[in-house]
């Protein structure tokens, strides 16, 4: 843990500070790059829909007499949820173009929306043009995006290749989901770690490490480990939390309760111990010391040479000494306290990441609490000390 925390303090790219609403420039780049990534996350969310789902219209003989409720999402045909995947696109393609001031024409999603007419599950040739044209979209997407400003195109292949990675899949695919993909997203995150929201990259970050060290620890067996299956179950769920992080829909510090910053201090206060003990002895022998030798040797060649009883000479020594020390106090108590400053900001927001990053893997806690309940208890500790049925808390 104590590795991790300062991993996560040297954390590149990093705003410690937490910044309000933004104009100009700065807030269209954020605005452009979580559009980018909703549009990468729809994009592959368009594809693989039209290679699994059955482009039709629903069952024949639909019902034309009216629903006791509105439809809802689950219950859109193959056919009507395809244009909503295209609908979106065409609108985060709008609102990139207009925060980059870009007045030509983008990539248009025409051939997809005529190719949708003619697919069904009954005409393969036709979901497999479909397929061509949504591929055909997408490169012209990247291009585009790409053209327009580099970190944007980083946004909408991050998007679309976390998409792919939470996709529900079965215990075979999970370990490949994991097997290399995560270090490009992680190099993704860190290079739009001043563009996205607050906390969002490092927490992102952070939670996919814990995945993908689950993940390699449940395919190699682990008995410390949830199931393969567990995970396998939970994993969209996660992918709907680090979505709405990434893209300002949750923020992370939301997640924390008076518990968790208990925590934050508690171990602030254990840091700062230990950095104090540090501090003094870099100090007290190389700076400290030598001061004081020759503090002692001034007030004392002082009270020799004063004149008077011997009460005079000691109460102008003590006088010496006095002023002596405050002199070396404030010459090192200011820039003490600010250099205190200027590392406990790293040091709190470390610990505030290591935390909201906890909370965001609620999905990681429930897989691990579904397995430990089919083992039929507890089960064994697991190796990072972590509690299988929550984050961690103050006992």
């Amino acid at each position: 843990m104590h590795s991790r925390h300062q991993q996560l303090q040297a954390e590149p790219g990093t705003r410690l500070d937490e910044p309000g609403r933004e104009d100009g420039p700065d807030a269209d780049e954020r605005a452009c790059v979580v559009t980018a990534l909703r549009l990468g996350w729809w994009m592959a969310d368009a594809y693989h829909h039209a290679r699994t789902a059955s482009l039709d219209d629903g069952p024949p003989g639909r019902p034309v007499a009216p629903r006791a409720k509105l439809s809802n999402l689950t219950e859109m045909s193959g056919r009507q949820r395809m244009r909503m995947y295209l609908d979106a696109v065409e609108v985060a393609l709008r609102q990139i173009a207009a925060l980059t001031r870009h007045g030509g024409d983008g990539p248009s999603t025409a051939a997809a929306h005529a190719h949708i007419r003619d697919a069904g599950h009954d005409r393969p040739g036709d979901v497999g043009a479909m397929l061509v044209a949504l591929d055909e979209l997408n490169v012209d997407v990247l291009r585009w995006a790409m053209a327009r400003d580099h970190r944007v195109g980083i946004g909408y292949r991050l998007g679309r290749s976390l998409a792919d990675t939470v996709r529900r899949c079965n215990t075979e695919e999970l370990p490949q989901r994991f097997g290399g993909r995560q270090d490009q997203l992680r190099r993704w995150l860190d290079e739009l770690a001043s563009v996205l929201p607050p906390y969002a990259a490092p927490v992102v970050r952070h939670s996919l490490e814990s995945w993908t060290t689950a993940v390699r620890a449940a395919a190699a067996g682990d008995p410390h480990e949830a199931e393969l299956r567990d995970l396998a179950d939970e994993l969209r769920d996660q992918g709907e939390l680090w979505r709405s992080v990434l893209t300002g829909g949750l923020h992370p510090r939301d997640l924390l309760d008076e518990e968790h910053y208990a925590i934050v201090a508690r171990n602030l206060i254990i840091r700062d111990r230990r950095l104090v003990v540090q501090a003094a002895r870099g100090i007290c022998y190389p700076v400290l010391v030598p001061l004081l030798v020759i503090l002692l040797v001034v007030v004392g060649v002082s009270a020799t040479a004063a004149a008077g009883s011997p009460v005079t000479r000691t109460a102008v020594a003590l006088l010496g000494l006095g002023a002596g020390l405050a002199a070396i106090w404030r010459a090192l108590s200011g820039p003490a306290l600010q250099v205190a400053g200027e590392v406990n900001r790293p040091l709190l927001h470390g610990e505030l990441v290591a935390q909201m990053a906890r909370c965001v893997d609620r999905p990681l806690d429930a897989a691990r609490a579904a397995t430990d309940v089919a083992r039929g208890g507890r089960g064994p500790a697991r190796p990072d000390g972590g509690d299988p049925l929550g984050p961690g808390r103050l006992r």
